[in-house]
């Protein structure tokens, strides 16, 4: 495990999905990139990002099911490193109490908002991990 900061993106494979991979892969965090379970275009998403210099990890996830957010995340930070970044991109419903996940990482949250997108951002308390 090194010590680089580590960012999760759920919604990672798509337009703004990949914007804000590449983004905070050149702030330079570890990216995860995140997608749904059984995603038929993770290979050649991953691929794509491979020929543009990115290196990103993937990991799958069930949209509906916020019972496993904690133990994925966990297995995160138990194989690749402590999370610095959740990103929800992908309207997940279990994101929906931020200030929660915000003990663990800086959140961000996007929402679409009358066919316009809404950003919001938690940060973590006093407990910051560097």
């Amino acid at each position: 495990m090194s010590a680089q900061k580590v960012a999760f993106v759920a919604g990672a494979m798509g337009g703004m999905g990949a914007a804000i991979c590449q983004s905070l892969a050149r702030d330079g965090l570890r990216v995860i990139a995140g997608c749904p379970s059984h995603y038929r275009f993770k290979d050649e998403w991953l691929a794509m990002q491979r020929a543009l210099g990115f290196e990103f990890l993937s990991e799958e996830y069930e949209n509906a099911d916020g019972s496993r957010l904690d133990a994925l995340l966990d297995r995160i930070e138990r194989e690749v490193g402590p999370l610095e970044v959740l990103v929800n991109n992908a309207e997940m419903t279990h994101f929906r109490n931020p200030a929660t996940l915000a003990r663990r990482a800086r959140v961000v949250s996007i929402e679409p908002v009358e066919g316009a997108y809404r950003t919001r951002v938690w940060l973590p308390g006093e407990d910051r991990r560097h």
